[in-house]
């Protein structure tokens, strides 16, 4: 089973991530633009959700993509992580979720760049 830890420090504008599946284990941390990440937020909220990409660059490597796994309502959360922008050594880790637990992580992400939040977990179905 793999998770997605998200952690942000609204004084301090780097997003960490931490992210596992099996025995794969990434770190990564970014510029987390608070202002920019409305658009992805908005992607996230259309059903059905086509394809939806966030990636944050410097001083390390963040891109998280949301797209159908299959046609009955399950995603995928893929997550790339370096520790610098050019890296030729990523951990690429791709969850399956539901909607509902999409939504749960698009209103957790809206909190966080309020500064609500500064931790998400994301864990994948379990089925």
């Amino acid at each position: 089973m793999g998770k997605l830890v998200l952690t942000f420090d609204p004084d301090w504008p780097i997003l960490d991530i931490d992210i596992e599946q099996d025995h794969f284990q990434g770190h990564g941390c970014a510029n987390f633009p608070t202002s920019g990440v409305s658009e992805f937020l908005a992607t996230l909220q259309t059903y059905p959700l086509q394809r939806s990409e966030l990636a944050l660059r410097s001083p390390g490597l963040i891109n998280i993509s949301v797209f159908p796994a299959d046609g009955v309502g399950h995603l995928f959360v893929q997550v790339e992580v370096a520790e610098a922008v050019e890296a030729r050594n990523f951990t690429r880790v791709r969850l399956k979720i539901d909607y509902a637990r999409l939504s749960r992580f698009a209103n957790q992400l809206s909190l966080m760049t309020k500064g609500d939040v500064t931790e998400i977990l994301l864990e994948e179905d379990k089925a």
